[in-house]
């Protein structure tokens, strides 16, 4: 249901007002676990490379490199599982196998709706990644909605990838609207930290993988699963 410009869901016992998307200038959408159950297949993937350099990624392992950007995530690899050799080399078989796994990658509960309904209210639509340009595309593609997504920036687009603003910034200025009169639906830590930094207001999904109290210290607008939209 629609109140004062926000949407009222429940999450888990408690009712829940998040924002209404459709009472922003833009909705900008991080894409791996926000758009689409891509997390899973990143996580997957990285677990069968990461032997042939020299690591081991334990399967609880997830929740530690979640959401971060490739330099992030390499350091932690190294730090805490092992990682060796060269990263290129190391990143490009693990893009290589992306590219097949994410062909098969689910959209997330009710994402699509959402980019229904907010793209048929006329509002611009983005996606900003921490994901190469390739991954954007390749895990998009399957999904009818993902034509309402035109304007798509990667990790490979900005200097600083999330917990840093960059990508936000660059999706508001290439839709032609301010970053405050934006709503960011994330997923990650580093993502809402980039949200917030950006001046967007964020919705924090937090799927079961980031405990609720440690988002809502960055943004109070915090679900565990994106809601029916309208519900």
């Amino acid at each position: 249901m629609v109140h004062d410009g926000q949407v009222t869901s429940s999450s888990r016992s408690a009712a829940v007002a998040i924002p209404d998307p459709l009472a922003f200038d833009a909705v900008l959408f991080d894409m791996d676990g926000t758009l689409v159950d891509s997390e899973p297949v990143w996580f997957a993937v990285l677990r069968e490379v990461m032997p042939a350099f020299g690591g081991d990624l334990p399967a609880d392992a997830h929740a530690d490199i979640h959401g971060n950007d490739r330099p992030t995530t390499t350091r932690l690899l190294r730090e805490r599982y092992g990682l060796t050799g060269d990263a290129e080399a190391f990143w490009s078989r693990v893009v290589e196998r992306l590219a097949v796994g994410l062909a098969g990658a689910r959209s997330m509960p009710n994402a699509g709706a959402w980019v229904e309904v907010v793209a048929g209210a006329g509002r611009p639509l983005a996606v900003v990644s921490n994901s190469p340009r390739a991954m954007v595309d390749a895990a998009l593609a399957p999904h009818a909605w993902s034509r309402h997504l035109a304007v798509r920036v990667s990790v490979e687009d900005v200097a600083r990838g999330k917990p840093a603003p960059d990508g936000y910034l660059l999706a508001a200025e290439r839709l032609g609207v301010a970053a405050q009169r934006c709503l960011v639906v994330e997923d990650s830590i580093a993502g809402a930290q980039a949200a917030v930094a950006a001046g967007a207001v964020c919705l924090f999904v937090t799927n079961g993988m980031v405990d609720p109290e440690r988002a809502r210290c960055i943004t109070p607008h915090v679900v565990d699963q994106l809601p029916p939209y309208p519900a």
